[in-house]
């Protein structure tokens, strides 16, 4: 294929790429369930310099619907606790107090790379019911003895339809932009096939053709996923409303620890 042909190609795919990696971010920050990268723009303010947060602290995923950060300065607690909440003013945040070991009942490490199998994940996850057994910390509690427990919003019927709509839309305009590359690179490569007499036009046409289907598809998938998450955070709500027993949730935000 002619060099100037692939390197149009190139650009399309990193184009649509693009797209399609700022959807999932976008989607990642919905908040349906524990996702480390909802915590990505996330600003540490200290003394006039920003820090991100995995300069400061440590970040696990808990469980579906809890995270654990760890500060690394116990000084910036109360700095990681005002940036992540200006981030996600929805996420429950409970200050716990002691050691907890990132090992769960298996004995594995979350730090440890996942095993190549579905189950994997649900081994190291841990319980809210499990968390609920450490102790809340308390109001004098030294930060170097404290880590914190955020958990996810529940999706109740208004938040469901919100959030479905939202996916919904992101979806939407993820496509616009992918349609927008397509159709202006095809009269691009049209253009460039023609004045330079290239005889595989016809290839580089279903290049592209391809290209956009694969891309359409990823989008396709993200959404589909995302929806799936909706659901099953909404039927998860409803459990836990009528069998609070069986579901406690994670205490709110101690007052002592506002700034």
């Amino acid at each position: 294929m002619n060099t100037l042909l692939y390197t149009q190609l190139s650009d399309v795919s990193q184009q649509m790429n693009g797209y399609t990696v700022l959807l999932g971010f976008k989607y990642s920050n919905l908040c349906i369930k524990s996702d480390v990268a909802a915590l990505m723009p996330v600003v540490i303010d200290d003394d006039g310099m920003s820090y991100d947060i995995e300069e400061v602290a440590d970040v696990a995923i808990a469980n579906e619907y809890q995270m654990i950060v760890y500060p690394k300065y116990p000084e910036l607690l109360h700095k990681i606790i005002a940036g992540i909440a200006e981030a996600h003013p929805e996420f429950k945040l409970t200050i716990k107090q002691g050691k907890f070991s990132r090992v769960d009942h298996k004995n594995k490490d979350y730090d440890e790379p996942e095993e190549d199998n579905e189950n994997s994940q649900q081994n190291m996850q841990v319980s809210a019911e499990e968390f609920n057994k450490i102790p809340d910390a308390s109001t004098d509690a030294a930060p170097e003895s404290v880590f914190l427990l955020y958990t996810m919003p529940d999706v109740d019927k208004d938040r469901r339809d919100l959030l479905t709509t939202t996916v919904k839309s992101l979806h939407a305009e993820c496509m616009l932009r992918l349609d927008a590359v397509c159709a202006r690179n095809s009269e691009v490569l049209v253009t460039m096939i023609n004045s330079a007499n290239i005889e595989d036009a016809n290839t580089v046409k279903d290049d592209l053709e391809r290209m956009y289907k694969e891309f359409k598809n990823r989008a396709d998938s993200l959404r589909d996923e995302k929806l799936r998450e909706i659901d099953e955070a909404y039927a998860r709500y409803n459990l836990k409303k009528n069998k609070p027993k069986e579901y406690d949730g994670v205490s709110s935000f101690r007052p002592g620890y506002e700034e």
